[in-house]
């Protein structure tokens, strides 16, 4: 179970930041697309931190 949180929080952490990225280049303008790439992003993390405490 440890190896599929880790391959999941990466998977999350690298789509978000193309999310983020991608809607930046679309526009500087704060919209949803930028919100569900950070959302994407803090899953990652979330999930990475707990995937450490997993046996």
């Amino acid at each position: 179970m440890r190896t599929a949180n880790y391959i999941f929080s990466v998977t999350s952490i690298v789509i978000g930041i193309a999310l983020i990225l991608f809607m930046l280049m679309q526009s500087m303008d704060w919209n949803i697309g930028i919100a569900i790439g950070l959302v994407l992003v803090a899953n990652g993390g979330v999930r990475l931190w707990f995937a450490q405490d997993d046996k």
